[in-house]
């Protein structure tokens, strides 16, 4: 539409610079499952830096069966779960800090505990100033994204970006009408919003 347009990936630059800086702060978060018996299994958590962790199961259905923050910054967790209590079916494991989640999926069978593969997830970083809205994003499970702004329920503007990692756009908002509008990143299986008041 007339009213957004996008802007260079040179005037990107400082967005980026700011995500490598969160993404960097993050560090390198590791998650393993690491069965010692078909009904128990050692959790081990790492990163770089030490960080306070936010730990938690979710079921198959998306509910949350287990949560725990870490009371202390540390570089390591270790923990031996008991899952003798959990009914066989499909689980995932999350563990964030700073706006940054790694998840490992597992499968609690009859006689075992499967684990799946990991998958970093990070949150978008948004800026606005001036008129200029700037959008990082790192697309680890490289699933087809969309971009759409809306002003309350209408719909200003939609794009689609497609399934690469790397994405810095930036867009200019100054000829939007004055008022506040929801800026929403969606993954295939996530959304980000993001407010902006256009003054």
């Amino acid at each position: 539409m007339k009213t957004i347009k996008t802007i260079s990936k040179l005037a990107m630059l400082f967005a980026f610079v700011a995500f490598a800086n969160t993404l960097m702060a993050s560090g390198n978060l590791k998650v393993n499952i690491v069965p010692l018996t078909s009904e128990t299994a050692v959790v081990a958590i790492s990163n770089t830096t030490a960080s306070n962790f936010q730990i938690s199961i979710e079921n198959e259905k998306g509910e949350i069966i287990y949560y725990k923050e870490t009371g202390t910054d540390s570089k390591d967790y270790r923990k031996v779960f008991d899952f003798s209590n959990l009914e066989a079916g499909d689980y995932k494991l999350a563990a964030s800090i700073d706006g940054s989640t790694t998840e490992r999926s597992f499968k609690i069978g009859n006689k075992n505990i499967a684990v799946g593969k990991e998958k970093s997830i990070m949150e978008p970083f948004f800026a606005y100033k001036e008129g200029l809205l700037k959008l990082s994003y790192l697309n680890f499970s490289e699933e087809n994204l969309s971009l759409n702004f809306y002003d309350k329920n209408d719909l200003v503007y939609s794009k689609k970006i497609g399934d690469k990692f790397n994405v810095n756009e930036g867009f200019d908002l100054s000829k939007l009408n004055k008022g506040n509008y929801s800026v929403v990143l969606s993954t295939d299986s996530k959304s980000y919003t993001y407010n902006v008041n256009v003054e």
